[in-house]
């Protein structure tokens, strides 16, 4: 099928959110040069207070799929697209169904640095899931000491697939979890447990192209 690129973008969640990568075998990594608190596609804005993020430095951004809001930051998280062609092998109609092959690549890329697996059931919500997306669990996520370790999101259109995928090398709510305005939901998720990944982000972008199917 061909081999997979590696590229790299660096900007904004805006920016990158709004940009349209080829529809090809390919591992974007994301160097963010600003904190971005990003909401989902059919979040509310008013689920959040812009005012109290801007006063922490945090930009409100919006993606174009679906979930509750992704922290994002520079230093503390690692962010990575990868894309695919919609004749590529590893293209699956079933939507529910069709991001347990990366859950895989990622566990086969931490393979004898840290132990994950693959969440293989049905979708794991929580009160405050809508809000916080990392509040929920999703087929082909994947989980290290019973918490979340990646989160994957992903967008499809005729040409092919763009799974977001985000985790966190340093997971800490401080400070964008008090922009978020429903004082039970900001307190649920201040106490959210979430694993840390093992590798940095060129050690994980080396492994995940050696476990990428050929």
């Amino acid at each position: 099928m061909g081999e997979w690129m590696v590229e790299r973008w660096r900007g904004t969640a805006s920016g990158f959110h709004e940009f349209v990568p080829p529809s090809r075998r390919a591992v974007w990594v994301v160097d963010l040069t600003e904190p971005a608190l990003v909401l989902g596609s059919t979040q509310s804005v008013d689920s959040v207070d812009s005012a109290v993020a801007q006063a922490a430095g945090v930009t409100i951004a919006r993606r174009h799929s679906g979930g509750g809001a992704v922290w994002l930051h520079p230093e503390q998280s690692v962010w990575v697209d990868i894309t695919i062609p919609r004749d590529d092998p590893q293209w699956v109609d079933d939507v529910p169904a069709s991001m347990g092959w990366l859950g895989d690549v990622f566990v086969g890329a931490l393979a004898g640095v840290q132990d994950a697996v693959v969440h293989r059931g049905a979708y794991v919500p929580t009160d405050f899931a809508r809000t916080v997306c990392f509040g929920g669990l999703a087929l082909g996520e994947v989980v290290s000491g019973g918490a979340k370790l990646v989160g994957i999101s992903q967008r499809r259109t005729r040409e092919g697939a763009r799974f977001q995928c985000v985790a966190y090398t340093t997971w800490s709510t401080e400070p964008w979890v008090d922009a978020i305005i429903d004082p039970v939901i900001r307190e649920s998720a201040r106490a959210l447990h979430v694993a840390e990944i093992a590798v940095d982000i060129d050690q994980l972008v080396d492994r995940l192209v050696q476990s990428l199917p050929g």
